[in-house]
């Protein structure tokens, strides 16, 4: 019999190339890129990127077992990917010559939200198929991230990834999904990507987009407002949490069991359904679900010293989360977890290097300084000394 696997991280991956810019105060976007203009580096980080890397990494970090599945060629960038991954969680990932391997470079300077050139490649012929899903049914949680990154899997209104899911649920196993921001001038931009999420959400257990990553999909025109007015600013900071609020019923309402909505360096809101969608979560189920039913809540993000970059930061917040669901932790310990994944991901510029033992992090939680969240949090949540959360 084979050995239960904690998680299957399936999807997007690539090949991260930072080159390492610094900065002593924060230039204006259009006076540091502009034609003509020279800008020195101070070296550059190689890493592996993706959702499944950044999140099924990380969740190795944080102690979980993990089987990552994706697309990678044999190619140069292939093989210096999968000399990554063998260094930093063992495992010798299938590759092949039929495929490229996607990479991007990510623009990274501090105070501005980071640029990202992106080449999906392999991952555009992803699909139910590259599944070995006698591993999946050996797991207890199946995670999959970044369909909007990879054709197959949202052509023909998100065919593959319905049937992804659909199929996973069938064997019990807790489902978890990804998004990410796409380009808006791009095949995926112009898609309705509520059409294709409402046909696939009811077999998602636990759905994790950022707030931009929402709103895309569910208020076009206040994602479009906010991008307006935050312009180059941060996109979070301009967003009213009842906006948020409305997001996680729109989600669980199509479904889903837990919407985690990551707000950046706000925090996250977390909302639950009730206790009978709860009952369905599969292999991954907290043993006590009933302390999960039914809860809204919203987790302050952790001030970060010694920032190097952002990148990674959203999806090693997930892994945060889903370590932690998977682990026992109640849904007060995992939002913190979460958080603390998180900033400690914004210390490096790679995405899990400083991530350690889920144990570890659990005991330094409480003793670092949060940062400053929306002005109209206490409007809609009150403030639980107990366990230092804000609730609803």
């Amino acid at each position: 019999m084979r050995k239960t696997i904690d998680a299957v991280v399936a999807g997007h991956i690539c090949l991260d190339m930072t080159p390492i810019i610094e900065v002593e105060t924060t230039p204006q976007i259009k006076d540091l890129f502009s034609p003509g203009k020279l800008i020195n580096l101070n070296g550059v980080e190689i890493s592996s990127g993706g959702s499944v890397a950044n999140t099924g990494f990380a969740l190795s970090k944080l102690g979980l077992s993990v089987m990552p599945i994706s697309s990678i060629g044999d190619d140069g960038f292939g093989k210096l990917l999968k000399k990554i991954i063998d260094e930093q969680i063992g495992i010798d990932i299938k590759s092949s010559h039929m495929t490229a391997t996607s990479y991007s470079i990510i623009l990274s300077i501090k105070g501005i939200d980071r640029i990202i050139l992106h080449d999906p490649a392999g991952n555009n012929n992803f699909n139910t198929k590259s599944i070995d899903f006698d591993i999946v049914k050996n797991s207890k949680l199946f995670h999959f991230g970044y369909p909007p990154l990879m054709r197959k899997m949202f052509e023909n209104e998100g065919y593959e990834l319905q049937k992804t899911f659909r199929r996973v649920k069938e064997l019990d196993v807790t489902t978890s999904l990804d998004m990410s921001l796409p380009d808006a001038n791009s095949e995926s931009g112009k898609l309705n990507w509520e059409s294709i999420l409402s046909k696939t959400l009811q077999y998602v257990d636990v759905f994790l987009p950022s707030v931009e990553e929402a709103l895309y999909t569910f208020d076009k025109e206040e994602f479009n407002r906010v991008k307006r007015a935050a312009c180059n600013d941060d996109f979070t900071s301009h967003i009213d949490l009842e906006k948020i609020i409305k997001l996680g019923e729109k989600i669980l309402g199509l479904g889903c069991a837990i919407a985690v909505i990551k707000c950046g360096d706000k925090g996250i809101y977390i909302k639950t359904n009730g206790l009978e969608r709860l009952k369905k979560l599969g292999k991954a189920s907290p043993a006590k679900i009933n302390k999960w039913a039914d809860q809204e809540i919203f987790e302050e993000t952790y001030e970060v010293k010694n920032f190097k970059s952002a990148l990674a930061a959203g999806d090693t917040t997930i892994a945060g989360f889903l370590g932690a669901f998977i682990g026992g932790y109640d849904i007060y310990e995992s939002a913190k977890i979460s958080c603390q994944v998180g900033a400690l991901c914004c210390t490096t510029y790679d995405a899990v290097s400083a991530i350690c033992d889920i144990e570890q992090i659990k005991m330094q939680v409480d003793q670092l300084p949060r940062k400053n969240t929306y002005d109209d949090l206490k409007t809609y949540f009150e403030y639980d000394n107990s366990r230092s959360v804000w609730f609803r």
